[in-house]
């Protein structure tokens, strides 16, 4: 009885649902359909703590949708993505393919193109290492002035990458620093360039870089400056040195030989028996590197003689009294 009601009942509103039915289904089947291209993120989950990826990877996918005006309209595409879990990666080369299914798509949708349908991923361990630091500097400072000594603080740094990348490289490089220009040292923070994209440091990221900028030197020598003899009966053999001398260009280019000072060592009264050393007091900018020759003999001048085939009189003395 009850079976017979349910099909002799409520005709006009079983009608009018079965009406209504069909109409849907002939609206939704009938409905134009339409296309869109779009690119979807691409996006890596769940690699493991000691893997590191080193291929190329690549950040979206193209695809190509198919489905029914309306539900294309209603979709949002900035809600579409596309994962990859990578859990139990190994070192090598992985391949995974980009099947519809990873799209979540309203059903009625379809999937009618997609680039790349398969993703190469080649992974590698993760390693840490502690490397030294290569600092990076160009340019040409100030004229008259040159690069000294370069160093960084810390001069190691520890990083971690792909176990191969870490054997290839002996040495993190800093980022360049220019000293076109400079008559003056730098002292500052720079940043590590790794060399390789899987390379990331432990810790700090930077080093303190120092570059000493100093006064280019050179050498100058002075011929035939003139020893000044000790006052007194004196005379300085032979009378005069070569003097060579260190310091900045600059300094040196100014330099004369009137602002040198070249005399002997103090003796006191008594007439020196064997050489004497030659002694230059030279501006403090520039350095005393040679004196040729170093050492002098003082004598006593020689008087005018009194008549021929008379000796030399030391100053003091008397002349001997000629004959006759």
């Amino acid at each position: 009885m009850k079976l017979r009601a349910m099909f002799t009942e409520n005709w006009g509103l079983k009608l009018l649902s079965l009406a209504f039915a069909i109409l849907l289904w002939m609206f939704v089947v009938g409905e134009k359909r339409s296309e869109v291209s779009l690119t979807v993120p691409l996006e890596l989950t769940r690699i493991p703590e000691d893997m590191v990826i080193v291929s190329p990877v690549p950040e979206a996918v193209r695809v190509r949708l198919s489905g029914p005006r309306t539900l294309m309209a209603s979709a949002d595409p900035d809600k579409l993505s596309i994962t990859l879990r990578l859990d139990g990666l190994q070192p090598g080369i992985s391949t995974f393919e980009i099947l519809p299914s990873r799209l979540n798509l309203p059903r009625g949708m379809d999937v009618t193109y997609i680039s790349p349908s398969v993703v190469t991923l080649e992974a590698d361990r993760k390693v840490r290492r502690v490397l030294p630091v290569k600092p990076r500097v160009r340019g040409t400072p100030a004229e008259g002035f040159e690069v000294g000594t370069v160093q960084v603080e810390p001069p190691v740094v520890e990083v971690e990458g792909a176990e191969r990348a870490l054997q290839q490289y002996k040495e993190i490089p800093t980022e360049v620093v220019d000293v076109t220009g400079l008559d003056g040292g730098i002292r500052r923070p720079v940043d590590l360039a790794l060399p390789d994209p899987t390379m990331k440091p432990v810790g700090r990221g930077q080093v303190q870089l120092e570059v000493e900028i100093r006064a280019v030197r050179a050498e100058r020598v002075f011929q035939d400056i003139p020893v000044a003899a000790p006052q007194g009966p004196w005379q300085v053999v032979p009378p005069a040195v070569s003097v060579r001398l260190g310091g900045s260009v600059r300094v040196l280019a100014r330099l004369t030989a009137g602002d040198l000072v070249v005399a002997v060592e103090p003796f006191g009264a008594q007439v020196p028996t064997g050489p004497v050393r030659v002694v230059v007091t030279a501006p403090p900018e520039v350095e005393l590197l040679e004196v040729v020759p170093s050492v002098v003999r003082v004598v006593l001048r020689a008087e005018p003689l009194p008549g021929p085939g008379a000796p030399p009189v030391a100053p003091g003395e008397d002349a001997p009294a000629s004959g006759g």
